[in-house]
């Protein structure tokens, strides 16, 4: 009996086992790294204190970006007086800009709110019950220590503070653009760069005024009214229950950059919730997605699609 014959069958079916094994363990191995890729944890929030220039202790919330020298920095401030419902949504779409989009998002309790109501060497608590006019612009004080957190953050390599933008709420529109125009003021110390960071601004159901603090010569400034020849990226959300500021703020916009080339225009205008008339009423947590979704689509466009055109650089002077 020629047993040549069985003995190459046996081998080759002895070979197909073999080859099938190893490609179904490369396989196995293969759809673990891409498992193991997707379920890559994101940076844990971090709580910080910071000191701001006037000495306020101040509580924030930091979640770490994830593109490195290329993560937009993004500073979130809540309205005046703002409940846990608004502090709640804003973290989630801090924790919902980090997630999808991979930005580093800051979230302060602004000073005389939550956590944020000691200056740094008295136990005399904040009030700012009857704070007006000058009182609450020094709010933008808050903000500027936030920039300086981000900038340590920035000379670490973990972001690039020249994308920055700011997502503001009701009252504290005003200090966005208050403190956007002073960041813009700063020129070059020693030939590196300490303003002219803010890139886009996210106003949610913005005022003209509060308790005699006034934004509409702010809002009216040729960095916002096209007057410079370019139009700074600002997205409008209103609540379309009502909110004139909101409406007529981006109808003052609007016009004012007619005269701006229409793709240079970067202004946009949403609404971020229903009228129960149309019978759309969104849950809670899908209008909260809808929103942190079109903030972070606005700030993709208007700010992470521009990073080549603001590198990466060392910030603090040695």
């Amino acid at each position: 009996m020629n047993i040549a014959p069985c003995l190459s069958a046996k081998l080759n079916s002895v070979l197909r086992g073999v080859e099938c094994t190893y490609l179904m363990v490369v396989a196995i191995a293969c759809f673990n790294l891409a498992a193991s890729a997707q379920e890559t944890p994101l940076p844990p929030m971090e709580e910080h204190t910071l000191i701001t220039s006037d000495s306020v202790k101040l509580s924030v919330n930091y979640f770490p970006g994830t593109h490195e020298k290329e993560t937009v920095p993004v500073i979130m401030l809540h309205g005046w007086d703002a409940d846990k419902a608004s502090r709640d949504l804003q973290l989630f779409t801090a924790q919902y800009l980090q997630k999808n989009y991979g930005f580093a998002v800051i979230v302060p309790d602004l000073r005389g709110h939550g956590k944020s109501t000691l200056l740094e060497n008295s136990s005399e608590p904040i009030k700012k019950d009857n704070w007006r006019g000058a009182q609450l612009a020094i709010l933008i004080e808050d903000i500027e220590a936030c920039k300086k957190f981000l900038i340590q953050k920035n000379d670490a390599g973990e972001l690039n503070i020249d994308l920055l933008a700011l997502v503001s709420e009701k009252e504290t529109a005003i200090h966005a653009v208050l403190w956007t125009l002073r960041d813009w003021s700063f020129p070059p110390v020693a030939g590196k760069k300490q303003g002219h960071d803010v890139k886009a601004i996210v106003m949610l159901d913005p005022v003209r005024s509060f308790n005699g603090l006034n934004g509409n010569d702010a809002y009216r400034d040729k960095m916002f009214s096209g007057g410079m020849g370019a139009g700074f990226p600002i997205l409008v959300a209103i609540n379309e229950s009502g909110n004139s500021d909101g409406s007529s703020l981006h109808g003052f916009w609007e016009r004012s950059r007619r005269k701006l080339d229409k793709n240079n225009q970067h202004l946009q205008l949403t609404a971020y919730l229903e009228e129960k008339s149309q019978q759309i009423v969104r849950k809670r947590e899908e209008n909260d997605k809808y929103l942190a979704q079109f903030i972070g689509d606005f700030l993709t466009a208007e700010v992470f699609d521009r990073k080549h055109d603001f590198r990466w650089q060392e910030r603090l002077l040695k």
